[in-house]
């Protein structure tokens, strides 16, 4: 397995010039036999056909690093492996056989500092189409979840890097134990004297952790290593990425904790890799079929669908405020607090309607809606409506600002109706969509009462055709799930 060093901290990009033209392109699975070299890497062994499917081959660049699939559509590896012409190969080699997927855009992290940062050496390839055949190792997320990394702890270590014998391309894998666990510095030390470590070609290749549930999931990057291949290996703390990958990715990659690691489990909480170590299962031709998954999980509090279907959640528009005024073709970003009660079910779905219409939505916290492009003057009522996965909703109070324009008071409170900060269930009127006051034609045909954005706003809804003049197609979300 492969990486980089300090005292020799090397880097572990292996590199290569093999004439290989078909590293760059995807076609269609070939099916090969597992290659086992012998002798192995740094203590490790050879990874059998379909065996810990997620760690991938990212070529590119004349380099060779190694990756982990933590979602669908997202691969993490390391910052210094550059971002460029990558190439993700799920196999058993970096250069032949497996499968590989198309790439839609890789980034670095900007506040890698070099060699010594490996707290911060992480990157991320974004796949063009979701690989939704194989259960994902997703990070391992929040507070709870993390009481597991810990020193001793047993972990697993993958990556296509050198061997002893200086071999490298070739899958392996093996057991160590945590030396050092530096939570503030977001890394681990593994490794060393004599257990399974990686070298050279390992840069970016995934720790793994085994929770109780049988799941595997993905705590580490690999950054370094010291005293040469096999030495002690120093990997990032993939927990310190979440926040980064999310915004640039638009993907939430933490399907059973909230934005702040809070568990708050939707349905995506559950189906993770189990697989039994090096025991593939299938073949690269079906995508690994029968690859063995858990079930839903409840390792940090109770499973997505086992949660009281009374308890509502709450939802508010934080940024802007009433009253804020904007000039004419601002672009203004526009961040919602949106929260599931502590006995209540998840939030599915944040809302965003403007002058009555809906015109955007995110999936996942934090929610925001960015540069919303503002192009006519006049007042816009904003109001937030959130949806849980028991098809609960609930919307906020409702938020006027002016585009060169002075927004009148807020209204007082009817008494009939109480303050705007309650919802209603899927079984009340509104049902399980937006409500029967909306419609299906966001507003264009409305004169007025539509919802609580224009009861309480001093304008009436903008048809749908208008709304495209504000600009507020072009509504970047913060990120979204896919």
């Amino acid at each position: 397995m492969g990486l980089r060093h300090p005292q020799t901290i090397a880097l572990l990009v292996a590199t290569f010039t093999l004439a290989l033209p078909s590293l760059a392109l995807a076609g269609p699975p070939t099916d090969v036999e597992p290659l086992i070299p012998e002798p192995l890497i740094a203590n490790g062994q050879g990874v059998g056909q379909c065996a810990w499917p997620t760690a991938v081959a990212v070529t590119g660049g004349g380099g060779l690093c190694t990756g982990t699939l933590i979602h669908p559509q997202l691969v993490v590896y390391a910052a210094h492996c550059g971002a460029g012409n990558k190439t993700i190969r799920f196999g058993e080699s970096a250069f032949s056989g497996g499968r590989t997927e198309s790439v839609q855009f890789c980034m670095t992290n900007p506040d890698y500092g070099g060699t010594g940062d490996q707290g911060h050496d992480w990157a991320f390839c974004r796949l063009k189409n979701p690989v939704t055949d194989l259960p994902i190792t997703p990070p391992v997320s929040g507070p709870c979840e993390n009481t597991i990394i810990q020193i001793n702890q047993q972990v697993a270590v993958v990556g296509f890097g050198e061997t002893l014998q200086g071999n490298s391309g070739v899958k392996n894998w093996g057991f160590t134990n945590l030396l050092a666990v530096d939570k503030p510095g977001n890394k681990v030390v593994l490794g060393g004297g004599g257990t399974s470590s990686v070298c050279p070609g390992d840069s970016g290749g995934p720790a793994y952790v085994q929770f109780p549930d049988g799941s595997w999931r993905t705590f580490g990057i690999a950054s370094t290593v010291t005293g040469g291949c096999g030495g002690n290996g120093t990997h990032a703390l993939l927990e310190g990425a979440l926040g980064w990958l999310e915004a640039e990715s638009g993907l939430d990659v933490t399907p059973c904790t909230d934005s702040e690691g809070n568990w708050a489990p939707g349905p995506l909480c559950g189906g993770f890799n189990t697989l039994t170590p090096n025991e593939g299962v299938g073949d690269w031709s079906s995508w690994c079929a029968g690859t063995p998954a858990s079930v839903v999980s409840d390792v940090c509090g109770n499973a997505w669908d086992d949660f009281d279907d009374s308890k509502l959640p709450s939802v508010a528009i934080s940024s802007p405020v009433w009253g804020d005024t904007f000039p004419v073709d601002s672009e203004i970003d526009i961040f919602i607090d949106a929260a599931k009660h502590p006995d209540g079910f998840s939030i599915k779905e944040v809302r965003l309607k403007i002058n009555g219409a809906d015109v955007a939505s995110d999936l996942a916290d934090p929610y925001a809606f960015l540069k919303a492009n503002f192009v006519t003057t006049g007042v816009f009522t904003m109001v937030a409506v959130a949806e849980d996965w028991a098809g609960n909703i609930v919307e906020s109070e409702p938020v006027a600002i002016g585009i060169d324009t002075e927004v009148p008071p807020k209204p007082e409170p009817d008494p009939d109706t109480g303050d705007g900060d309650g919802g209603d269930s899927a079984d009340d009127d509104g049902g399980t969509g937006f409500g029967g006051d909306f419609g299906s034609d966001f507003g264009a045909d409305d004169d007025g009462g539509a919802g609580c954005a224009c009861n309480a706003g001093p304008t009436s809804p903008t048809p749908w055709w208008m709304l495209a003049g504000l600009g507020l197609l072009g509504l970047r979300r913060r990120r979204q799930t896919s």
